[in-house]
């Protein structure tokens, strides 16, 4: 059983410091987004059976995740489309196993503001590189 974490860091275009980890177990892979130095909420990422089941199904709009909020807001829906945004990538890297992210829930906010989707694309494209 190899559970050696993997790390890799950046800096967003705003400044915000990022460090993403994973650790690897035989049933569950651990991601982790460090906003800041602050981790504050986590989110099942279940895989839908079926969709486990037919390994046909791989196309990235079939990808049915949908996130659990195990610490944080449950009420933040713009952290839960984030966090199923993230699954769907690493779910769509071939990963079979359940997943469990953390991550800093401030750096997004609850509101809607100008360059949210380039924040989530800096995050996605940082998930690929640590999931690849």
């Amino acid at each position: 059983m190899e559970n050696k974490p993997t790390e890799i860091h950046g800096t967003a275009p705003d400044g915000a410091v990022f460090r993403f980890y994973k650790v690897d177990f035989v049933d569950k892979l651990v991601v982790g987004i460090v906003v800041d130095g602050v981790m504050d909420a986590s989110f099942d990422l279940p895989l839908s059976t079926s969709k486990v089941i037919d390994e046909g199904v791989m196309k990235e709009d079939s990808l049915g995740v949908e996130p659990v909020v195990l610490v944080g807001d449950p009420q933040n829906l713009k952290l839960q489309v984030v966090a199923g945004q993230i699954g769907k990538v690493i779910y769509s890297s071939g990963n079979r196993k359940n997943v469990i992210l953390s991550m800093g829930s401030r750096w997004w906010g609850r509101e809607t503001e100008e360059g949210d989707f380039d924040k989530l694309v800096f995050v996605l494209e940082k998930v690929k590189e640590l999931v690849g």
